[in-house]
């Protein structure tokens, strides 16, 4: 996984594919690239693929979802998604 650009159409598919029924979380980039080939979100799902965490939390805020709202313990573990 590496950095790569997030382009408007990336921006423009994450939320539907956020919406899918599929995906529990937003950090669950597994459910959320099923979700984008589901809905036929090609770039979406390449983008999943090959963008590492900082790009895809990058994609996530820039679209107005928060990686890890509220709940979490000091320092931003949450025992739910760090083991």
């Amino acid at each position: 996984m590496t950095r790569v650009a997030i382009s408007d159409e990336v921006l423009a598919e994450l939320p539907r594919a956020l919406d899918h029924e599929e995906v529990d979380h937003p950090l669950n980039r597994g459910a959320v690239q099923y979700a984008a080939w589901q809905l036929n979100l090609d770039t979406l799902a390449e983008f999943v693929g090959e963008a590492d965490a900082a790009t895809y939390y990058e994609a996530l805020e820039r679209v107005g979802v928060e990686p890890r709202p509220g709940g979490e313990n000091e320092g931003g573990y949450d025992p739910d998604l760090d083991g």
